[in-house]
């Protein structure tokens, strides 16, 4: 999935887009130099890992970008999904980085870490 970082924050492809369309066109050296403190740049979402899952930071969109986690990131989905059971937590959220990770048969899965058991 291709995503935006701009200003400290991911965004979907639409909603980085959006931006880039509202700011002047990148000069030369800034294409070659990209920057994302001054012009969207893209990625693949596939890139690099995350201490937690990410969704787009335009609020009024939050699709979920579906991004590698690092192990403290698996954490925080279990530590997410415990919470919710409690009650505490945003449902629809929670379930969404359920369906991506996939913690089955006490298991948890990310693209780039295999399968981890759940009971850490």
């Amino acid at each position: 999935m291709k995503i935006y970082m701009f200003e400290a924050d991911w965004y979907c492809e639409q909603c980085g887009e959006a931006i880039a369309s509202t700011l002047p066109e990148p000069t030369e050296w800034e294409r070659e130099h990209p920057d994302s403190n001054s012009y969207p740049v893209a990625c693949d979402s596939s890139e690099g890992e995350s201490d937690t899952p990410d969704h787009c930071g335009n609020h009024d969109c939050e699709l979920f970008l579906e991004r590698s986690l690092t192990e403290d990131g698996i954490q925080y989905v279990l530590d997410s999904m415990r919470e919710l059971a409690l009650g505490h937590g945003r449902n629809e959220i929670v379930q969404q980085w359920v369906e991506f990770y996939d913690p089955t048969n006490n298991t948890l899965r990310g693209e780039q870490h295999g399968t981890r058991s759940i009971s850490n």
